[in-house]
């Protein structure tokens, strides 16, 4: 009982103080406590607030009792909780007179002065189930008994139905959050799951290595931003591995590094979230920490100047990436209303002006059960993950959700150029055309497009760099999002070269609209791209990035599995149709990053 208590209200990283005082803000301070005499005693959680918040306090209080009644205590709660609760023991026997109380106790009210050793291994030894037993047997909330004290003028902010109602309310939170995993679908290969609240879970069992990956993926990204928050959701997703409100940056560091994983983050052009790979020995305590980030950042006033520091050295470094900067010219040109004409790491003077209430603020929209789908892929038991996640994630958000959807842009109908002049002695150039979206099934005839201009033995290659010796470096690229991305083609040469490589490009480009690509190019093109495919899926990481996207975007957690197939598929007919389709030589985007 002492052990529970000491879980749920001592010490900044107890449940109580959290949820109810850091993360809700309805307390100015909140503990609990246990008094076990020889006759009955009182376990009780005691809070001080002002009158308008003490409804919904008790019923915030009341949650978390409950929650710690329906959901074992993790392994790393206990032992962390374990380690205080006999540091604070021991520091009580330091002085003289703290030993003597102490031992009075034991010896009055204890039983005895042999029960303070068995009092001690009952700590030491203590499960999450023991736990879990005597809260469900000693914290019931219909044994319950409030005790309000009002000011002078107050004693209408709380009655007995008021309290009723809180209690009601918090018992009936908990019972949500408890709620078990629905399975959707059970195939070997595939396990999914609808967690309480609304988010999705996919779990791909592969059990011939005993490591697993996990990806949660959220919609947003760059189609959650303006110009006036360019760069905010990749500066959250950073600030997210720099502490919890339970953890320290680097103690979250060391949690994470002494359970051989590696949790990670991203932000993109659709959406953005979290990754964790681990060996399966360890994925409890590695899941602990995953859905920790997402359930409780702390978004520290230091740690924040210290990643806004970061963003703005890495955004200044980007200047000097020439192949990069060209491209983001490209979108900046390309793109003149819609999100994805920025950058993901933003713009400089939107960084000096981030707050912690507007990384905060973005994080409550985005992070929330309806707009939370979640892989696994590796050596785990399905319907324990769907369990334990259901249980980790029971105090996200779980309000309504209308994702990110600025309107679409018309593509470019002329010739829009762009240039950038630097200090270099290298010209890189971009020319590109709008693209399709993720949901577009023209798309794999496009990586096959890109496969003809760009491989090894492709067309670009060959005749612009091996020929012709006009490039360093020749590349071409389909990027697809949620709305319709790009199709662009790359070339890095000389500044004096420039104009020949324009020109071998644009003649690359329109060779691909005058005649379908031969039989034995096109099949090299398509064995490369599955080839890849399979070499790709060799890894857990790589099933939990492709399921969770695919979920997220509509488009089917499974839907991978069909990707060699249709690509197989592309014949010479669709490569130039679509190429027909989305190249137009008169009406196109081209940037140029140049020396002077």
């Amino acid at each position: 009982l002492d052990l529970v208590a000491f879980l749920l209200g001592n010490g900044e990283s107890s449940r109580l103080v959290r949820a109810v005082k850091e993360r809700d803000g309805l307390v100015d301070r909140i503990d609990a406590w246990s008094y076990t005499p020889l006759d009955p005693g009182t376990n009780a959680v005691d809070f001080d607030t002002d009158p308008p918040r003490i409804a919904e306090a008790l019923a915030a209080s009341i949650a978390e009792v409950e929650r710690l009644r329906a959901h074992p205590v993790t392994d790393d709660e206990l032992e962390k909780a374990r380690i205080n609760f006999l540091t604070s023991e021991h520091f009580e026997r330091e002085s003289v007179s703290g030993l003597a109380a102490k031992l009075g106790s034991f010896l009055v009210s204890g039983g005895g002065l042999e029960t303070e050793a068995r009092y001690l291994e009952a700590v030491r030894t203590a499960t999450p189930a023991e736990l879990q037993r005597v809260a469900r047997a000693w914290w019931r909330p219909e044994a319950l008994t409030v005790g309000v004290l009002l000011p002078d003028g107050e004693r209408a902010a709380v009655d007995a139905a008021a309290v009723r109602s809180a209690v009601g309310r918090g018992v009936a939170r908990a019972e949500r959050a408890a709620a078990p995993p629905v399975i959707r679908s059970r195939e070997p290969e595939l396990v999914s799951y609808a967690l309480p609240g609304g988010s999705a879970l996919h779990v791909v069992p592969r059990r011939s290595v005993p490591v697993v990956a996990a990806r949660a993926a959220l919609r947003g990204g760059l189609l959650a931003e303006k110009a006036s928050t360019s760069g905010l959701t990749a500066f959250l997703t950073a600030m997210w591995l720099r502490g919890t409100e339970s953890r320290s940056a680097a103690d979250f560091a060391r949690a994470v590094e002494s359970r051989a994983a590696d949790i990670d983050a991203f932000a993109g052009r659709s959406s953005f979230g979290l990754t964790l790979e681990a060996p399966s020995a360890a994925l409890e305590p590695a899941l602990d920490l995953f859905s920790e980030v997402l359930v409780e950042p702390a978004f520290e006033p230091d740690e924040l100047e210290r990643e806004r520091a970061e963003t703005l050295a890495a955004i200044e470094r980007r200047e000097d990436r020439l192949g990069q900067r060209a491209f983001q010219l490209f979108a900046e040109h390309h793109f003149l209303e819609h999100p994805y004409r920025m950058p993901t790491l933003g713009a400089d003077s939107v960084i000096r002006a981030l707050d912690r209430d507007a990384v905060r603020a973005h994080h409550e929209w985005l992070v929330r059960t309806q707009n939370l789908v979640i892989a696994v892929a590796g050596d785990v038991d399905p319907d324990a993950v769907a369990h334990g996640l259901s249980a980790r994630l029971a105090a996200l958000d779980g309000g309504e959700f209308v994702p990110p959807a600025p309107p679409l842009e018309d593509p470019p109908r002329e010739i829009r150029r762009a240039e950038l002049i630097k200090n270099r002695a290298q010209a890189h150039l971009v020319i590109g055309f709008r693209g399709v979206s993720v949901a577009d099934e023209d798309r794999f005839a496009l990586e096959v497009i890109a496969q003809l201009l760009a491989g090894q033995s492709g067309r670009l290659f060959l005749e612009l760099r091996d020929k012709q010796g006009l490039a360093y470096s020749v590349t071409a690229t389909s990027v697809e999002g949620l709305a319709p991305g790009y199709f662009a083609v790359y070339i890095a040469t000389a500044p004096e070269k420039l104009a020949a490589a324009r020109a071998g490009l644009l003649d690359q480009l329109r060779r691909l609209l005058d005649e379908e690509p031969g039989e034995r190019e096109l099949e090299a093109a398509r064995r490369h791209l599955v080839g890849n495919f399979a070499i790709d899926r060799q890894r857990n990481a790589v099933h939990a990035a492709q399921t969770s996207l695919h979920a997220l975007y509509g488009l089917g957690a499974d839907a991978s599995r069909a990707d060699p197939d249709r690509i197989r598929a592309v014949s010479a007919k669709d490569a130039l149709r679509v190429a027909q389709r989305i190249i137009d030589l008169g009406a196109y985007t081209e940037a140029v990053v140049r020396g002077s």
